[in-house]
């Protein structure tokens, strides 16, 4: 079994090992979200805290793998790039049942973890190990996102937006520091990732920086959008 984690076969995006790892997601969350919806309150916090272990797991299990193939290393290894820190920090959010988090995670996976579920940066396709952690990390964080506002019914308004976009600018300047101190490039804020994402549509670097607000703010206003129109609904009922 471990071999078999271990052989390698370079990741094509938009192939069947792509459109399985979607569809899995997409199930697995479906199922979850029904299941959920059907229990009382207490056992809905108490989910949510075991399907956070999901993306945790995701992250978490990176490590103990990746010892076997090289070293760990301060440039490409730690856990500053969004999603892992995400994954990392859930099931505590979940734990402690933190609406203020829970408002910034939301927009911080719809507006970006959900995007790295349509362009893969995975170096290693099935069975590779990391094919497995990258999606457990990724696709059950847009779950975990979803569980907030569909079984928990958490109401997300124009704070939860602005906290999200304070604590987003927060975090990209501790990677700023972080990549300067060990010439590192998480949160891809010192050059763009080697696959295609909407940063490419942004200008060269550090452009990419600045025109990445904007482009945040309206991924974030899109992300709340159905929010509002269900507002706008009530209200003329």
């Amino acid at each position: 079994m471990i071999l078999f984690l271990y052989r390698k076969n370079i990741f094509e995006a938009y192939t069947v090992q792509h459109y399985l790892a979607l569809f899995v997601v997409c199930v697995s969350g479906f199922l979850i979200l029904y299941h959920a919806c059907k229990q009382d309150r207490p056992r809905q916090q108490r989910l949510l805290f075991y399907y956070s272990l999901i993306p945790f797991l995701g992250t978490f299990l990176m490590y103990p793998f990746l010892v076997f193939e090289r070293p760990i290393n301060l440039q490409e290894d730690l856990p500053l790039h969004m999603c892992r820190a995400l994954a990392l920090l859930a099931p505590l959010v979940a734990l402690k049942n933190n609406r203020y988090w829970m408002g910034v995670f939301y927009f911080w996976i719809i507006a970006g973890t959900f995007q790295a579920n349509i362009t893969p940066d995975i170096e290693y396709g099935f069975p590779h190990w990391n094919y497995f952690t990258y999606w457990m990390t990724h696709g059950f964080l847009v779950v975990v996102a979803l569980y907030y506002v569909v079984v928990l019914k958490i109401a997300i308004g124009w704070k939860d937006l602005r906290n999200a976009f304070i604590m987003m600018n927060v975090f990209v300047l501790i990677t700023l520091i972080t990549n300067y101190m060990l010439d590192s490039n998480y949160m891809y804020t010192m050059a763009k990732p080697p696959v295609a994402s909407m940063l490419d549509i942004l200008g060269p670097w550090p452009f990419y920086l600045i025109t990445g607000q904007l482009l945040a703010l309206a991924l974030f206003f899109i992300a709340l959008l159905p929010f509002k129109f269900s507002e706008l609904i009530a209200s003329r009922l």
